[in-house]
């Protein structure tokens, strides 16, 4: 279902050659490319799940004040380039998610959440996401704003009931939050997608720590 991530070759059927346009955009994944590069896996409400490389990222602060950092929210504006690649020209953050960066549980949760819609989402689906791009954005600031673990363990479950629900993996509407709840949806999800979660191995100690 993923792009590979040393092919930024992607063609937008949206885009015209050196046509741009500004759309937000939240970041699911960012994979470091050549020397200064960056290839980046972006949610929008408009086009979908999109992949994008942008150029000399590492190394311009103007035109990428965070460097296209994980979570980050904002406004991207895309161009198709001459290769045919969906490039990002300028990203432009609307908020920092800056408890999520300074807390190692709400970065654990927040990082799950954006694979799991990385991995559930496919790419160029030929379909907008408006609901999945709202549900992802409040799901983040839920975890941000949390005022203890049990709170952003709640909010990741509840997201990922909906993008199961919404994405017709399975319908989990009666099922009652909770550690083994949680472990069911995420099985459920690495069934569909054939693939493990990579950030499920730190659950573990966050729902211990919340159970305590």
């Amino acid at each position: 279902m993923s792009t590979p991530q040393n092919d930024p070759h992607i063609p937008s059927e949206q885009l015209k050659r050196g046509q741009e346009t500004s759309v937000p955009a939240i970041v699911l994944r960012v994979t470091p490319f050549r020397e200064s590069d960056l290839i980046g896996h972006l949610l929008t409400p408009s086009m979908g799940k999109i992949s994008v490389i942008a150029r000399h990222a590492r190394g311009s602060r103007k035109r990428f004040p965070s460097s296209l950092d994980l979570f980050d929210r904002g406004t991207a504006r895309l161009t198709v380039e001459k290769s045919g690649a969906l490039g990002v020209k300028e990203f432009s953050p609307s908020h920092s998610l800056v408890r999520i960066r300074h807390d190692l549980d709400k970065l654990t949760l927040a990082s799950l959440l954006c694979e799991a819609f990385d991995l559930v989402v496919p790419e160029h689906g030929g379909h907008a996401t408006p609901h999945l791009f709202e549900l992802l954005d409040l799901s983040l600031n839920a975890i941000d704003e949390a005022g203890d673990v049990k709170g952003s363990l709640r909010a990741t479950f509840i997201a990922l009931a909906s993008l199961t629900q919404d994405s017709g993996i399975a319908d989990v509407s009666s099922a009652t939050p909770g550690s083994r709840a949680l472990a069911h949806l995420l099985d459920t999800i690495e069934r569909f997608c054939e693939r493990r979660l990579m950030t499920r191995s730190a659950l573990q100690e966050i729902v211990k720590r919340a159970a305590t």
